[in-house]
């Protein structure tokens, strides 16, 4: 059963055994502790990708110093594999847009045992988003 809304997986019992991720065709509720929503790329479902992209403080094209220079200037990044940069916290002076307008929130299920870590990769500009607009 799915840890959030509580529905079950539609594959048969054995399909981890085969590697298979679990499935389920029902959409999951949010559920604040297990913060279990996701950013996906906007730009990828013209591709026939469905890519999750995370919050970060840092490109992976940047050094450790210059990514901080930049993250001081600039903000925080989104990233996307196939599109690099599509969002910076701070990129202009005013008139910035959100995170968004670059990604489509999706909430998704959380099956017991399964590594849930991809939902919260870098919690820190995530929560500076949500104290800002929660203060706004």
């Amino acid at each position: 059963k799915c840890l959030s809304c509580g529905n079950k997986c539609t594959l048969a019992a054995n399909h981890q055994k085969e590697k298979i991720p679990h499935k389920c065709d029902e959409r999951c509720s949010y559920n604040k502790e297990l913060d279990n929503e996701v950013w996906k790329c906007l730009q990828c479902p013209r591709d026939k990708r469905d890519t999750i992209v995370y919050g970060k403080l840092i490109t992976k094209d940047d050094g450790l110093v210059q990514g901080l220079l930049k993250y001081v200037w600039s903000g925080f990044v989104i990233e996307c594999p196939y599109h690099g940069e599509i969002y910076r916290s701070r990129k202009h002076w005013y008139g910035n847009n959100e995170p968004k307008d670059v990604t489509c929130v999706e909430v998704i299920h959380i099956w017991p045992g399964e590594d849930n870590n991809r939902v919260a990769s870098d919690v820190t500009p995530r929560k500076f988003i949500e104290m800002v607009v929660y203060a706004g």
